[in-house]
């Protein structure tokens, strides 16, 4: 099925349904980014980021700087923190005030991770099984899994593979690995041996189940029966902090990512920058505070089509127009082919 929907210009934009989208990409390698609108569509109140300032802990002060804004996006308002701090630092470094801004997006962003843990469900046993199969039916139709989100929707979805495979013997799941092993009785990631084995999911932005120990190891949880969510909040209080990017920038999550030692971050992020042939991106609006994935993805020119996802409260033309930040000068040399599908048709929960 098509939508047709009037551009600028006279130009018609084509919004395809999720499977015409499939059958059209059959001859390719196929790659997916995930964005928030993932997570949201398995529950929008939950992974919707405006209630996480819901929260009693953050000081009332703190909340008016965000309606000041006007923007319920941590990520934002702690830039705006690092970047007010910086200023006053260097108009006069004697000013105390830098100080405590630094200060502010710190514990912004601790309450960031703690809130989060309060609305995350608590265990895969919350989620439906046959929910979790419709997603790794619908992952299953990509070489590649890339996300941006650090929730552990994913992570527990992969859990279920070998269920998915006993209720449906005839339906084809590939393995999809995460590139965690098993090493001196930790589950441990090595880039060394993920040189030699076949990573295909990669957190862009960490997640909060993959932690780094003081001796650089990255690792993650064992199954050993307990909540992941009591194990991760357990990690927390033993300065095991989630390894993920909440930096409100993209200038800035690209530094944590190229220069903070983050061995696992660089690694995902070359494997973004070495895709060939098609990339779909489902759930995500597109937003500049995300620059160096978009940039990644444009520069990478083996890449030859991208299909986005457009959600019913998303209006045809501003994603287009925001496309077209990222992508215009490759379709104008006709080495980019971008195409946009119904989120909604591709049924992930």
């Amino acid at each position: 099925m098509l939508f047709l929907f009037s551009g600028l210009g006279g130009i018609m934009g084509k919004i395809l349904e999720f499977e015409d989208a499939i059958f059209k990409t059959k001859d390719y390698q196929r790659n997916i980014l995930l964005g928030n609108g993932f997570s949201m569509a398995f529950d929008e109140k939950r992974f919707d980021y405006s209630s996480l300032l819901d929260s009693p802990n953050i000081p009332f002060y703190i909340k008016r700087v965000f309606h000041t804004f006007h923007t319920s996006d941590f990520e934002v308002i702690i830039k705006k923190f690092e970047s007010s701090a910086q200023l006053l630092n260097a108009y006069d470094h004697r000013l105390t005030t830098s100080g405590r801004l630094y200060q502010e997006a710190i514990n912004l962003r601790d309450e960031l991770i703690n809130r989060i843990l309060e609305i995350h469900p608590s265990s895969q046993n919350d989620i439906e099984k046959d929910r979790m199969f419709n997603t790794l039916f619908f992952l299953s139709n990509f070489h590649k899994i890339f996300t941006l989100n650090y929730d552990c929707l994913l992570y527990w979805v992969l859990l279920n593979r070998e269920d998915f495979l006993k209720k449906y013997p005839n339906i084809e799941i590939f393995k999809m690995d995460d590139g965690f092993r098993e090493y001196n009785n930790e589950i441990v990631w090595k880039q060394k041996q993920n040189q030699k084995q076949k990573q295909n999911v990669f957190y862009l932005h960490g997640a909060l189940h993959i932690y780094k120990k003081d001796n650089g190891l990255i690792c993650k949880p064992h199954n050993d029966g307990r909540y992941l969510m009591d194990v991760i909040k357990d990690n927390i209080y033993n300065n095991k902090y989630p390894l993920i990017v909440t930096e409100g920038s993209s200038k800035n999550k690209l530094n944590k990512i190229q220069k903070e030692n983050n061995e696992y971050l660089l690694y995902c992020y070359s494997k973004l920058k070495g895709i060939k042939d098609v990339l779909f991106i489902h759930g995500h609006s597109l937003d500049k505070k995300d620059k160096h994935i978009f940039d990644a993805i444009s520069k990478n020119l083996t890449i030859k089509k991208v299909y986005i996802s457009l959600c019913s409260k998303e209006k045809y033309l501003d994603k287009r127009d925001k496309a077209d930040t990222f992508f215009a000068k490759r379709e104008r040399e006709k080495t980019l082919d971008v195409n946009f599908y119904d989120a909604d048709s591709a049924h992930i929960w």
